[in-house]
């Protein structure tokens, strides 16, 4: 009777690379994380190398060229990615980034579509894809992704607080104030929420609702004096001439950086008029309402 053959238990050196590879990607990350680029790079490479038919690591590795400003090699790690596997989501939407980063846009738009039709449940993609529509000028695509984007992830504020900013674009503030006060459910001890939910309320003309968002951002952040101008604000615009006054001048003078927040603040809630009111003496200028972005926090 023939012997049986017994089944080698010695992993195949394939797997022995795979995970010899993913130690060299864990130790790679670490380095990445505290800004150890260069060894980083050399450790995704070898991974790459011992594990080269997984687009995961030439993802990392051109996510690492790109930290490090070597834009070419980073986006030719993207194309391998996709080589390997063209419908690998990340590799899409890391090159569209990639193509942002450039300028250019379209290009951007196509990549990050592909991403999101890779994988339609990550709502970062979409909001991502979002932005690089209202940069195109195509808003209509730019509210499903935003809209898109929120449905995915209802508990993050920061989802609620882009698809609020975008409203606030295309001026539907109804709709705004709706999503800003989703975004303060999420996130109750954010005083930025709070200040563009005021504006918001404003815009609406309900300033006793303005009044509370603005008084609970002052009370979250009560070093931060924009919202003592802001609160002032609304005094004068309820004829508390007296009041407003008074409010001004305990709220302390402002430094530049403040004095801008507080002109962009008051140009969301539509009283770009009051110019540097509360900060030269009677100093009125009309204005136009502009939507220029403040640095956002990252809510991710």
């Amino acid at each position: 009777m023939a012997r049986r053959r017994r089944k080698s238990t010695q992993p195949t050196q394939a797997a022995q690379h795979r995970r010899m590879a993913a130690a060299r990607v864990k130790h790679a990350d670490l380095l990445a994380e505290n800004g150890v680029l260069e060894p980083a790079i050399t450790h995704y490479e070898k991974a790459a190398e011992l594990d080269g038919h997984n687009p995961d690591m030439r993802v990392k590795l051109g996510d690492a060229y790109f930290e490090a400003e070597m834009p070419r090699k980073a986006y030719m790690a993207y194309r391998k990615a996709l080589k390997i596997h063209p419908r690998h989501a990340e590799a899409n939407f890391c090159l569209g980034e990639f193509y942002a980063t450039l300028g250019r846009i379209r290009m951007a738009v196509a990549a990050m579509e592909r991403a999101v039709t890779c994988d339609p449940q990550r709502h970062w993609y979409s909001l991502r894809l979002a932005d690089m529509h209202v940069l195109v000028g195509d808003l209509d695509q730019a509210r499903l992704r935003y809209q898109r984007a929120a449905e995915l992830a209802p508990d993050e504020g920061y989802y609620h607080y882009k698809l609020a900013e975008f409203y606030m674009r295309v001026r539907e503030f109804s709709l705004a104030v709706s999503e800003y006060e989703s975004a303060v459910r999420c996130a109750p001890v954010d005083d930025f929420y709070c200040g563009r939910l005021g504006a918001a309320y404003v815009r609406e003309n309900v300033l006793d609702q303005a009044r509370a968002a603005l008084d609970r951002a002052s009370r979250i952040a009560p070093a931060n004096p924009i919202y003592r101008y802001a609160l002032a604000d609304l005094m004068l615009l309820s004829s508390d001439d007296h009041g407003a006054e008074q409010a001004y001048a305990a709220a302390g003078p402002l430094d530049e950086y403040y004095a801008d927040c507080l002109r962009r603040w008051r140009g969301r809630a539509g009283i770009a008029a009051l110019g540097d009111v509360g900060l030269l003496p009677a100093a009125f200028s009309e204005a136009e309402m502009v939507f220029e972005e403040d640095e956002e926090h990252d809510r991710r």
